[in-house]
């Protein structure tokens, strides 16, 4: 039978009887499958089996149902292609059994452009997925199952919220709503980290980043997902890490202050031994108990003071993790001079304090901003001493609130200033212009300051000496 309309299309059309014998076959799909008639014209297709033939013949010839398959196609001595087979019943006049007339669409590019993609999916580190407009999993890349412990049957066609953390599991269908109607992000192209839940019911750290795409006229949206649980856990050895630092460099100002925290405690002890002493001597006279008490109480007053050294002393120097809190500026420096007074007293040195009322809050570690002012009170001191204070022997400790807000605590000495030759490794660690000492105090300073979200410089003063300082964020009601 011959149908010359259909012989000259370029696309390949066929006729068969139900066992899938050809009947007739334009030049097409001579020319491209190689099959002639009164062969079965499936024979190129090597994965179409007797299961999807039973199909195509249940369907079209038993239903009476067009019928669609992609098949593979492997004509001899020709390069392989991807089809689309199309196949409907077909009685024509004066034919006694049913046939099919059918054609094949060549997307071969089609399939090899979404396997290609496929495979760069499902050999991609991150976790990759899709969902449709209403939250559901669409596709789920091999590392996407590896993060989560699910196959993709497993998630196929359930709402994303199920890898999803609370508050976000709850409120994911609203804001993804939301967003259709009134196109008002809150994740998608934007990117954030949050905390998904496993099959297991484990929460991680991963950074999401979400994609919108419309194809065909859905709207569906990609989710690329990194998991963030090495970086974290790298992230708290290294808070870990700076603080055991910290620690050592408080224990190593204290060594450098030994000889003025000697004399800080030595001055209460040496009382409180001559008030008992002169208590004793009173008790063996019968003296009268009135200056017996007055003993006792100046001892009392003396055995305080010293205990009030030695817990500041331990306070500062003690090994603990970092506690942010509500502090006042000046209240912490008023403390510290507790601790730094001794140092300075023993250079005659005057520490001189411009602190300015009405602070506001600052929300930081306490142990941590004292250590700051600390080192640079003891850098100042050192810096004096090194040209034997012939500039002066004041050092002034300023507070105050700058133009932007923050607030600027500095140190101003009368040494020699920074050297042009210090400037760039003035905050390098292990670099020190002191005979003794470890090289890490402004390091570790401005590391603690940095982490405030802060920041530490210094200034040289145009008569004498330098200034260093630090600004921090006051804190947010």
């Amino acid at each position: 039978m011959q149908l010359p309309a259909l012989d000259r299309l370029p696309v390949p059309v066929f006729r068969c009887d139900d066992e899938g014998r050809l009947i007739w076959a334009n030049v097409a799909w001579t020319e491209q499958l190689g099959v002639p008639p009164g062969e079965f014209w499936y024979l190129p297709f090597r994965e179409f089996d007797a299961a999807q033939r039973a199909q195509l013949r249940s369907r079209c010839i038993e239903a009476n149902e067009p019928f669609t398959i992609r098949l593979r196609a492997e004509p001899p001595g020709k390069p392989q292609r991807w089809y689309e087979l199309v196949a409907q019943p077909a009685i024509p006049d004066g034919a006694n059994q049913p046939q099919l007339l059918g054609s094949l669409i060549d997307v071969t590019q089609y399939t090899l452009g979404k396997a290609e993609t496929e495979a760069i999916l499902e050999t991609a580190v991150d976790a990759i997925l899709t969902i449709d407009a209403e939250g559901r999993i669409e596709t789920f890349n091999q590392a996407a199952c590896d993060l989560f412990g699910y196959s993709f049957e497993e998630v196929q066609g359930r709402n994303i919220a199920m890898l999803m953390g609370s508050p976000h599991a709850a409120d994911h269908d609203s804001y993804l709503a939301n967003y259709l109607i009134t196109g008002e992000k809150k994740i998608i192209g934007i990117g954030r980290e949050l905390e998904a839940r496993t099959a297991s019911g484990a929460m991680i750290p991963i950074y999401l980043a979400v994609s919108e795409i419309e194809l065909a006229g859905r709207r569906r949206f990609t989710g690329i997902i990194r998991d963030l649980t090495e970086q974290h856990a790298a992230r708290e050895a290294l808070v870990e890490q700076r603080e055991k630092l910290a620690h050592v460099g408080r224990l190593s100002t204290m060594g450098e202050m030994t000889a003025s925290i000697a004399h800080e405690i030595n001055q209460p002890l040496t009382a409180i031994a001559m008030y008992a002493q002169a208590g004793v001597k009173m008790l063996q006279q019968n003296r009268d108990t009135t200056k017996i008490m007055d003993a006792l109480e100046k001892l009392n007053v003396q055995a305080l003071r010293a205990g009030a050294v030695i817990e500041r002393i331990q306070r500062f120097a003690r090994a603990q993790d970092s506690v942010r809190e509500l502090a006042d500026t000046n209240e912490l420096i008023r403390d510290l001079l507790k601790l730094a007074g001794s140092d300075a007293r023993l250079h005659s040195i005057e520490l001189k304090l411009e602190l300015a009322d009405d602070l506001p809050a600052l929300f930081v570690d306490p142990i941590q901003i004292q250590q700051v002012v600390l080192n640079l009170i003891r850098n100042a001191i050192d810096a004096m001493l090194e040209i034997d204070c012939s500039n002066g022997r004041t050092i002034v400790v300023r507070s105050e609130l700058n133009s932007q807000g923050e607030i600027e605590v500095s140190v101003s000495d009368l040494g020699p200033g920074v050297a042009d030759n210090q400037v760039d490794l003035l905050f390098t660690p292990f670099h020190t212009t002191k005979k003794e000492g470890m090289g890490m105090g402004l390091s570790i300073c401005r590391t603690i300051i940095s982490e405030h979200g802060g920041e530490l410089s210094y200034r040289n003063k145009p008569d004498a000496g330098a200034t260093f300082f630090f600004r921090l964020p006051q804190h947010d009601a």
